[in-house]
C-alpha cells in the first residue's frame, strides 16, 4: 500500500512548484492524443482518400493534380496563420484563460468540426470544381484551428517548466500519446474499411461483402445482373470506413481536449506572476497601459524634421513603424518577429533541419497505403498490419532518445535518430527493387512472409523518425531560453508559431509534390486497379523521396551547436522565480493606476500573503 501511495502522490506532487506534475504531463499528452486522432488521421488519409476512395470522380475531371493543389492552397495560407499565432498568444493576457488556454480552446473546437467536414465531401452530386473547393475551403480551415491549437500548446509546454531533462520529458510524453493518436487512426481504421470492402455495381452498391468469387457470382445472378460489371473494392477504396473513424475519433477527443484544459488550468496564474517578477527585475511594466500613437502626432514629428507637407502614405508609414517599435500588434510587426526568427542561426537550422527531415516521414505516412496497396501487393490487413509495426517503433524508441538527451545532448540524439531512419530507408529500397519476388510470395501460401520481409525497414525508419516527434520542440526550447537571456524577449509562442509551420508545410509540400508526380506517372484517382507503370512509379517517388528528404536533414543538424551547461544555469535561476512564484506566493508587479479598486485590494491580499523571506 505505501508503494501505491507514494506513486499516487508523485504523480501529483509538483514539489513546491519547482516541478511539472507528471499528472500535467500526461494531461498535455491526452491533448496530442486528441489532437492527433483528427489532424493525423487528415494527414495521413487524405491524399489516398481523394485520390483512390472516391469511385467515378476520374470520370468528373477531378485528378491527383487538383488533390494535390488544393493541399498547396491549403499549405499557403496557413503561412499566415502560423506567425500570427505565436505573436498574439505570446502578447495575450488574460486572468481567466492566461496567455495561451483561450486558443486553445477555440481551436481544438474548430479543429474537430471542420476535421468531420473534410471527410463528407458530395462528391456523388458535386463536379470536379465542387470537390475542388469543398476540399480547398475545409483544408483550410482545419489548418487553421489546428494552428491555433497546436502553437499555443506548443509554447505553453515549453514554458512550463524551467528544467533542462524535465521539457525533454514532457515533450516525450506529448509526442508518445500524439504517435499512440496516429498509430490508433492507422491500426484501427482497417476495421472501419473491411466492413466496405467487396463487389460493387456500376451505382456503387455492394452486391456481396468480401472476395469470395462464387458467392458474388450466385448473388449477382439471382439479382439478375452480369456479374462481370461488378468491380471489386477494397475498403481503403471507398469512403465509408474514413468517415466513420472520424466520428469516432472526434467524440473521443471532446474528452482528452476537456481532460487538458481543466487540468491545466491551475499553471495560469503561477505563469502569469513568473513572467512579471521577470520583467519587473529588467524593469518592464507588463501591466503599464499601451501608448497611444496618432497621425497627427506623426505628421507634426515629420513637420518638425523639414517635411512641411507629408503625404498620407509617409504619416502612415511613421504611425506603423512607431508602433512596431513600441512593440504593438500591427500586420508588419507580426511578420517581421516571426521572420526574424530566422536570424537566429540555432533557430535557422533546427527549423529547416526539422521541415525538411519530416518530409520523409510524412511521405511514408501519405504515400504508403498506395504504395502497399498497388506497388506491393498486400491485403488491407498485411497493409494496416506493417503501418501499425512503423509507429509502434515510433513510440517504442521514445525513451532511449530521452536517455541520449540525457546523458548526451538533444543534438546527439537528434543525429542518432536520423542515422537509424536513414538505414531503414536503404533496406526499404531493396525491398522495392525486390518488388517482383515478394508480390509472388505474396500470391502463394507463404504470403505472410511478405510481410515480414518489409517490416524490418518500416520499423527501422519509424523508430529513427520518432525522434522528430520530440527532440525538435525540446531543443527550441533551449534556443528560446539562451534568447530570452540575452534580449529580456519571451518568443516562446513565436518560435513555437515556426515549428507549426515547419510542420505543416512540410506535410503541405510533400502532399502537393507527392501528388502531382503520381497524376505524372499514370496514376487514376478513384480506379480499383492501376497499370503496373503507375504502381511502380508511386514506388520509385516513395523510396528516393524518403532517402533525400532524410540525408538532407542529416547533413543540417549535424551543423546544430548549443551549449547545455550554459542553458541549465539559465534554467536554474528560472527555477527560482518559479519556486517564488508557486500558487501566487510572489505578488504580480502592476501599474496602480491602471487597476480598479477592487484589483488593488486583490493585489494588497497578495502582499499580506507572501513570506518574510520571499518580501525582499
Amino acid at each position: 500500500m505505501g508503494k501505491i501511495k507514494n506513486f499516487f502522490k508523485g504523480f501529483v506532487d509538483d514539489h513546491g512548484g519547482t516541478k511539472v506534475r507528471k499528472l500535467d504531463m500526461v494531461a498535455l499528452g491526452m491533448g496530442d492524443f486528441g489532437y492527433g486522432l483528427v489532424s493525423s488521421t487528415v494527414a495521413t488519409y487524405i491524399t489516398s482518400f481523394g485520390t483512390m476512395a472516391l469511385p467515378g470522380v476520374s470520370e468528373k475531371g477531378f485528378t491527383a493534380l487538383l488533390m494535390g493543389i488544393a493541399v498547396g492552397i491549403a499549405v499557403i495560407f496557413d503561412a499566415v496563420s502560423d506567425p500570427i499565432m505565436g505573436f498574439v498568444s505570446d502578447r495575450f493576457r488574460s486572468k481567466v484563460f492566461g496567455k495561451r488556454h483561450l486558443f486553445m480552446m477555440v481551436g481544438l473546437i474548430g479543429m474537430m468540426i471542420t476535421g468531420l467536414a473534410v471527410w463528407y465531401v458530395p462528391y456523388e452530386t458535386f463536379n470536379a470544381a465542387g470537390i475542388f473547393i469543398w476540399f480547398t475551403v475545409f483544408l483550410i480551415l482545419l489548418r487553421t484551428f489546428n494552428t491555433m491549437y497546436y502553437t499555443p500548446v506548443g509554447a505553453f509546454s515549453v514554458e512550463i517548466s524551467t528544467d533542462y531533462n524535465e521539457r525533454t520529458t514532457i515533450q516525450a510524453v506529448r509526442s508518445i500519446l500524439y504517435i499512440i493518436g496516429l498509430l490508433l487512426c492507422v491500426v484501427v481504421m482497417g476495421s472501419f474499411q473491411n466492413k466496405y470492402a467487396g463487389y460493387y455495381n456500376a451505382a456503387n452498391e455492394m452486391i456481396v461483402q468480401g472476395k469470395t468469387i462464387e458467392i458474388a457470382k450466385q448473388n449477382a445472378l439471382e439479382k439478375g445482373i452480369d456479374f462481370t460489371s461488378l468491380v471489386y473494392r477494397k475498403g481503403q477504396q471507398l469512403p465509408w470506413g474514413y468517415r466513420d473513424f472520424a466520428l469516432v475519433g472526434t467524440a473521443i477527443t471532446v474528452v482528452t481536449s476537456a481532460f487538458l484544459l481543466l487540468t491545466t488550468k491551475r499553471y495560469i496564474k503561477p505563469l502569469r506572476l513568473r513572467e512579471e517578477k521577470e520583467a519587473a527585475e529588467k524593469g518592464i511594466d507588463l501591466n503599464a497601459p499601451e501608448k497611444v500613437f496618432t497621425k497627427q502626432e506623426c505628421r507634426e514629428e515629420l513637420i518638425a524634421e523639414g517635411n512641411q507637407k507629408p503625404t498620407p502614405l509617409q504619416i502612415r508609414n511613421r504611425l506603423q513603424k512607431k508602433r512596431a517599435d513600441a512593440g504593438q500588434v500591427t500586420v508588419g510587426a507580426i511578420f517581421r518577429n516571426f521572420f526574424a526568427s530566422f536570424k537566429v542561426k540555432e533557430m535557422r537550422t533546427i527549423a529547416i533541419g526539422y521541415v525538411v527531415a519530416m518530409m520523409s516521414a510524412t511521405l511514408i505516412i501519405s504515400l504508403g497505403f498506395n504504395v502497399f496497396t498497388f506497388t506491393f501487393d498486400l491485403t488491407n490487413t498485411q497493409m494496416y498490419v506493417l503501418m501499425g509495426a512503423l509507429l509502434f517503433c515510433t513510440i517504442g524508441f521514445q525513451p532511449l532518445w530521452m536517455k541520449l538527451s540525457k546523458v548526451k545532448t538533444k543534438q546527439f540524439a537528434m543525429f542518432t535518430g536520423l542515422i537509424v531512419s536513414f538505414i531503414g530507408c536503404i533496406v526499404l529500397f531493396i525491398c522495392f527493387l525486390c518488388r517482383g519476388p515478394i508480390n509472388d510470395l505474396l500470391q502463394t501460401d507463404k504470403e505472410w512472409w511478405g510481410v515480414v520481409l518489409l517490416a524490418p525497414s518500416l520499423m527501422l525508419a519509424g523508430a529513427g523518425t520518432g525522434v522528430l516527434y520530440s527532440m525538435p520542440l525540446a531543443l527550441v526550447g533551449d534556443v528560446v531560453v539562451i534568447q530570452k537571456e540575452e534580449t529580456g524577449i519571451d518568443k516562446t509562442g513565436t518560435y513555437a508559431g515556426v515549428m507549426t509551420f515547419c510542420y505543416k508545410a512540410g506535410q503541405g509540400i510533400v502532399t502537393a509534390i507527392s501528388t502531382a508526380l503520381m497524376g505524372a506517372v499514370g496514376f487514376q484517382t478513384g480506379a480499383a486497379e492501376q497499370t503496373r507503370q503507375a504502381a511502380d512509379g508511386i514506388g520509385w517517388i516513395l523510396c528516393i523521396g524518403v532517402l533525400v528528404f532524410v540525408g538532407a536533414g542529416l547533413i543540417i543538424f549535424s551543423t546544430l551547436k548549443l551549449d547545455k551547461k550554459r542553458i541549465s544555469e539559465i534554467l536554474a535561476k528560472q527555477k527560482e522565480y518559479a519556486a517564488a512564484s508557486h500558487d501566487g506566493a510572489v505578488a504580480p508587479v502592476v501599474s496602480l493606476s491602471a487597476m480598479t479598486e477592487e484589483e488593488v485590494a486583490e493585489a494588497a491580499a497578495e502582499l499580506e500573503s507572501i513570506p518574510e523571506e520571499n518580501k525582499d
